[in-house]
């Protein structure tokens, strides 16, 4: 099925989703300069974790109330107010926006929260469907060994890791799930799965190969307008 593009002009929204370390920050990057070379204004987007609910659970009193599914409501508001400032109003402009991370990402949180995965893709079913998602695998071990990098002690690293491990094989599932049926997101769209054993280039190639025709129809309604 077409993206919908009642609400976007000529603009191009392409999403990278996958764990840290799987090369979708570069390879977004790197999409990024081809497409200024083409032309194209291009807008780069991080999805960020909830400030709301970082601030709920900071305090004794947040933390109380603030249920899996109590933080996904905080979560998607959130969302639904970047999306209208930072996703919607440069695809109406007509610019390409590129998503590191995007509404697959925070479906497959919430659904290794432990929440219903049905559920939570309604729930984020307000976001833009993107033209094209681009996912990059990583395995769960690479994403661990960031982790351990990051904290001060043996100790400290490992207690995290155990927990973080749980969490990370839960998110891998869901976006197996995802890539089986992207209908059960939040919108059926077209995805693009990146082949991680080969050379950057050749990824990046594949990439542009993909992204081609939509440059090409976003011109062909550009004329048509």
């Amino acid at each position: 099925m077409p993206p919908d593009r009642t609400d976007r002009s000529t603009g191009l929204l392409i999403a990278a989703e996958g764990l840290d370390g799987s090369g979708k920050s570069a390879g977004l990057d790197a999409l990024g300069r081809w497409l200024e070379r083409k032309g194209r204004r291009v807008h780069l987007v991080t999805w960020e974790p909830s400030r709301l609910v970082a601030r709920a659970a900071a305090g004794p009193r947040g933390r109380q109330v603030l249920t899996p599914r109590v933080a996904a409501l905080l979560g998607a508001a959130e969302a639904a107010d970047r999306v209208a400032r930072e996703i919607r109003r440069p695809l109406v402009r007509g610019d390409v926006v590129l998503a590191d991370r995007y509404a697959w990402t925070a479906v497959a949180r919430e659904v290794a929260r432990g929440l219903d995965p049905g559920w939570a893709a309604a729930l984020y079913r307000f976001a833009p469907r993107p033209d094209l998602v681009i996912f990059h695998p990583q395995g769960t071990a690479a994403a661990l060994a960031q982790v351990r990098e990051r904290r001060p002690t043996p100790e400290a690293a490992e207690a995290v890791a155990g927990a973080y491990g749980v969490f990370l094989e839960r998110l891998v599932a869901c976006y197996e799930r995802l890539l089986a049926d992207p209908a059960a997101g939040p919108w059926p769209t077209e995805v693009l799965v990146v082949d991680p054993r080969v050379a950057a280039e050749r990824r990046a190639e594949a990439i542009r190969t993909v992204v081609r025709p939509l440059l090409d129809t976003s011109r062909e309604m550009a004329v048509g307008a």
